[in-house]
């Protein structure tokens, strides 16, 4: 596909990178002369210097050949007027906006159509539904919940089981594979997708996926995880905060994801706290929001913490506009007694001190809107439910049209690229490690590791519709 991107910020950048290892043919239109220096001998794509909002940039990008126009700039009004330039002038490109005004978020599909806008991704929004959904999904350090927690990845040293290392997986599969599978190998700092073949070492770092049972078995039981949620502390007076306060003192379900599924968060609304030392914001929180408690003091004051009950906190939710200061009082938080600790980063440096801090879960912002825009653009009705830190590997999920070129093939006969491994297929609801006979049909929903680099590829392989 041919893409066209305004804005190389952080999430432009971010979103072009994946693009462009997934082979997608992709243009990004920066203002900034710097920035788009900078950018230029980053990414391997053409940057054009110059005003996205204009008709004469737009013409000089081809925009009328572009099957998607994202803009990613820090103005909505930018985005707007640049989506509604593209759509007058290319009915067939689709255009996505970044917007962070509520009011924009909230337009209905025919305003939106108006704007010539396809899709509106807001950035505090999107970071708020992914920390909800895991909220939601139950959590817990060292476990990653997927599929409204159906399933769960699960990270744990080879040396914790001692009778897979020396094994290969095609051994154990024979045996203690049967209910589980390893979805990635960690070694030396980088990421094996696994096949049969691979030989399970003495300091190998193991994410292990399958259904909370039979992991309980396998790995012990995860103390914590479904928790009730009673209390909650909200640090920092941001736009993310106000999102996480709008799902989290909701009466409706939360959607657990775009393709229209949705999750149902508490089963009574918990009793919010929110902190931040500066005084306007507070005021204006305490207005808006009459039943959260407002507390206008800084966190990294002795005492101020305790003073606000952290010790008796189910959920501390770190979401300042610093994401260094969030690992830091969410560190803090739990070593002061809170039972579990989010934080809110910018992107994923700062996401391997998860495990050496004590943090729960990590969330990043940039990486939600990412994410988010590449599951609208990605054909196959494909989304992105995990992706590893440690290496340009992710888990994703694919929905099989019943038109799909591999419905009625079992899985012998479907031709992946060598780093994709079929991690799980769900039939009817029902979860099942795949084998060489399983056969796919229409509606079955899978599940797949992959390096970035065969996205394209796995489109291609899977079809899917298309549609507007």
């Amino acid at each position: 596909m041919r893409i066209v991107i305004v804005g190389a910020g952080l999430v432009g950048t971010s979103i072009a990178r994946e693009l462009i290892k997934e082979k997608h043919d992709v243009v990004m239109i920066e203002q900034n002369p710097e920035t788009a220096r900078l950018v230029d001998n980053e990414l391997d794509c053409l940057i054009i210097n110059d005003d996205g909002s204009r008709p004469e940039t737009l013409r000089s990008a081809r925009i009328d050949t572009a099957d998607w126009f994202i803009s990613m700039t820090g103005s909505d009004s930018v985005n707007i007027v640049a989506c509604g330039l593209v759509s007058a002038e290319s009915k067939g490109t689709r255009t996505i906006a970044r917007v962070e005004t509520p009011f924009y978020s909230a337009l209905s599909e025919v305003q939106r159509e108006t704007f010539g806008i396809d899709w509106l991704v807001n950035p505090a929004q999107e970071a708020a539904r992914q920390l909800v959904r895991i909220v939601a999904q139950g959590f817990a350090g060292a476990v990653y919940p997927l599929h409204n927690g159906a399933l769960q990845l699960r990270t744990v040293m080879s040396a914790a089981l001692p009778g897979f290392v020396g094994h290969t997986l095609g051994d154990l599969r024979q045996s203690a594979l049967r209910h589980f599978l390893v979805a990635a190998v960690v070694r030396d700092g980088a990421i094996i997708v696994p096949k049969g073949d691979c030989r399970i070492e003495a300091d190998d770092r193991l994410y292990v996926l399958g259904q909370p049972d039979s992991l309980d078995a396998l790995l012990g039981k995860v103390h914590g995880l479904d928790d009730a949620i009673r209390h909650v502390l909200v640090l920092g007076a941001t736009k993310i905060s106000e999102w996480i306060i709008e799902y989290l003192d909701s009466e409706e379900s939360v959607a657990g994801a775009r393709r229209g599924k949705s999750v149902r968060l508490f089963r009574r609304k918990p009793s919010i706290t929110l902190m931040d030392f500066m005084s306007d914001s507070c005021k204006r929180f305490s207005r808006e929001y009459q039943r959260v408690q407002v507390i206008c003091a800084d966190s990294s004051e002795p005492g101020a913490l305790e003073a606000a009950g952290v010790d008796r906190t189910d959920l501390f939710v770190a979401a300042t506009g610093s994401q260094s200061k969030n690992f830091m009082a969410a560190q803090l938080a739990k070593h002061l007694g809170a039972k579990k600790a989010i934080a809110i980063a910018e992107n994923e440096r700062l996401f391997s001190l998860q495990h050496k801090l004590e943090l729960d879960a990590v969330v990043s912002a940039n990486d939600a809107v990412s994410a988010a825009v590449l599951e609208i653009v990605r054909k196959a009705h494909m989304r992105t439910i995990f992706g590893f830190y440690e290496d340009d590997v992710e888990i994703v999920e694919l929905l099989v049209d019943a038109s799909s070129p591999v419905a009625g093939l079992s899985l012998r006969d479907v031709v992946l690229p060598a780093d994709v491994l079929i991690a799980f297929i769900i039939k009817g609801g029902e979860f099942i490690v795949p084998s060489g006979e399983t056969v796919l049909t229409g509606g079955d929903e899978i599940g797949l590791v992959t390096r970035k680099q065969h996205i394209t590829a796995l489109e291609s392989i899977f079809g899917g519709r298309d549609e507007r």
